[in-house]
C-alpha cells in the first residue's frame, strides 16, 4: 500500500492509522474477515449516520474509481458537547468532517475512515483515495488464525477419524492426548495459502504417530537420549504462555534456553517430570545439551559466508545453510568467542529465526543498523521465529545489544 512518504504511520495487528503532517486529521485503515454475502452484514451505517456520534450532514458518497468499494458516505460530527443537556443550546461543539470508505474482495473487507482536522480538506480526501486504489487484493488471501484453526481441526478430523480432536485456544488443538501449537505452521502458511494441506498434514501425521509411542519413546531412560539432548532457543513469551510444562530458563533478547531430544527427523521438547525422572538439575541439562551441541557441530562442520571490509577484515558472518541448532550455538561460550575471534573484537548478533544468525562487527556501525533493518523484516516471515531484537558478544558473554547514547 503507497501513501505519502511524509505521512507518519502507527501499526496494530489488523490496521494501520495514518497522519498527515502538521494536521489534527488521520486516515485509520482496518481489515476483517467475512463469508457473509449480506452486503448488509458490512455495512457501518445502518439506520444510523455511521460509526461517529452526533452527526450531520451525512451523504451518500459515488466512488466510480475505486473498484472494490461497496459503501462510503461523508459527514460531519460534533466532538466535545457538554454531557449535560440543557448547556447544549449555549456551547458549540466542534464540527468536523469525516468520510468512510467499506472495500471488499471475496471475504477480505477493508474499511477506512478519515477525519479531517478543523477544516474540511479536499486535497487530503484525494490522497487518501490514491491510498486506496493503491491497496492490492491477494487473489487467494490467507485465512486469519481463527479460521485458519478451525481449517485444521477439520483436517484432523477427516484424516484421524477414531482420535478425538478438540480446539483448545488460537493456533491450539489437542489430538488425542497431544497438544498441538500452530503458532509457526499459521506463519508458513501466511506466505503460501494454497500450500494449506501441504504445511499442516505432516505436524498432524507426527502428532499421530507419537500418540502409538510407548513409555520407552515418551518417557526413556537419561541412558537411552543423554547423548541426543540438544539446547533449543524459544521465544520467552511464548515458553511461559504456552509450554511452561517444558524444561527451560530466561536467556537474553527475551529469549529462552529449552531443551530437546534429537531424533531422526524431529525432536521433542522434555518435559519437567522427565527430568525429575532423570535425577539431575536443570543445570546438569544445561551442561549435557552444550556438549552434545558441540559434538554435532564437529561431525556437521558449520561454513560461514564471511563478508570484509575494504582493509581486508572480516565485518558479517552468516551461517552457510540452515540448520535447526544454527541459532542455539550462540549459547555456546567457546562457539561465541570463536566468532569473536574471527572479526577480532565484539559483535552484534541478528536471531530473527531458528535456522539462522547474522553477526556483525561492530567497528561496521553502519552495517549494524542496516542488519537491525533485515532482522526486524525477516523476524516477521520465519518460519520459526525468535526475536527482532539484536544481541550483544563481548569478552563479558552475551547480553542484549543496545545502541549507544549519543554524546
Amino acid at each position: 500500500m503507497w501513501y505519502p512518504p511524509q505521512w507518519s504511520v502507527r501499526e496494530g495487528d489488523v490496521s494501520q492509522t495514518l497522519h498527515p503532517p502538521g494536521s489534527g486529521a488521520f486516515f485509520a485503515i482496518s481489515g476483517a474477515w467475512s463469508t457473509s454475502d449480506d452486503p448488509a452484514d458490512h455495512s457501518l451505517f445502518g439506520d444510523s449516520g455511521g460509526p461517529f456520534p452526533n452527526v450531520r450532514n451525512v451523504r451518500t458518497v459515488e466512488e466510480p474509481e475505486l473498484p472494490f468499494a461497496v459503501e462510503s458516505r461523508s459527514g460531519e460530527s460534533a466532538f466535545n458537547l457538554p454531557a449535560k443537556w440543557w448547556l447544549k443550546p449555549f456551547r458549540q461543539g466542534k464540527w468536523r468532517g469525516w468520510q468512510v470508505w467499506v472495500l471488499r474482495n471475496g471475504p477480505v473487507v477493508v474499511i477506512a475512515t478519515l477525519l479531517h482536522d478543523r477544516e474540511t480538506d479536499p486535497e487530503l480526501t484525494t490522497l487518501c483515495r490514491m491510498v486506496l486504489r493503491s491497496i492490492e487484493f491477494a487473489e487467494n488471501p490467507a485465512d486469519p488464525p481463527e479460521q485458519f484453526t478451525t481449517r485444521v481441526l477439520q483436517l484432523a478430523r477427516e484424516k484421524f477419524p477414531l482420535l478425538d480432536c478438540e480446539r483448545t485456544g488460537e493456533l491450539q488443538l489437542t489430538i488425542g492426548e497431544s497438544t498441538l501449537n500452530l503458532f509457526n505452521f499459521y506463519r508458513s502458511y501466511t506466505t503460501a495459502p494454497d500450500r494449506f494441506e501441504e504445511i499442516v498434514l505432516p505436524a498432524l501425521t507426527t502428532v499421530v504417530q507419537v500418540q502409538e509411542w510407548g513409555s520407552a519413546q515418551t518417557k526413556p531412560e537419561l541412558a537411552a537420549v543423554e547423548n541426543r539432548i540438544m539446547p533449543m532457543l524459544y521465544p520467552e513469551a511464548v515458553w511461559q504462555s504456552k509450554f511452561s510444562g517444558f524444561v527451560g530458563s530466561p536467556w537474553v533478547a527475551g529469549l529462552a534456553v529449552m531443551y530437546v531430544v534429537d531424533e531422526a527427523n524431529a525432536y521433542w521438547y522434555i518435559p519437567h517430570d522427565l527430568l525429575e525422572q532423570w535425577e539431575i538439575d536443570l543445570e546438569q541439562l544445561h551442561s549435557l545439551s552444550l556438549k552434545n551441541l558441540d559434538r554435532y557441530f564437529e561431525s556437521h562442520p558449520m561454513e560461514l559466508a564471511v563478508a570484509g571490509t575494504e582493509e581486508g577484515d572480516a565485518s558479517m558472518l552468516i551461517p552457510g545453510k540452515s540448520d535447526a541448532y544454527n541459532a542455539a550455538r550462540l549459547v555456546s561460550e567457546d562457539f561465541a568467542t570463536r566468532l569473536r575471534e574471527v572479526v577480532g573484537g565484539d559483535l552484534a548478533v541478528g536471531l530473527p529465526g531458528r535456522d539462522f544468525f547474522v553477526a556483525v562487527s561492530l567497528k561496521s556501525p553502519d552495517m549494524v543498523q542496516h542488519v537491525r533493518g533485515r532482522v526486524h523484516e525477516d523476524f516477521a516471515h520465519m518460519d520459526h521465529p525468535l526475536t527482532d531484537r539484536l544481541l550483544l558478544l563481548t569478552t563479558d558473554g552475551v547480553s542484549e545489544y543496545f545502541d549507544a547514547e549519543p554524546s
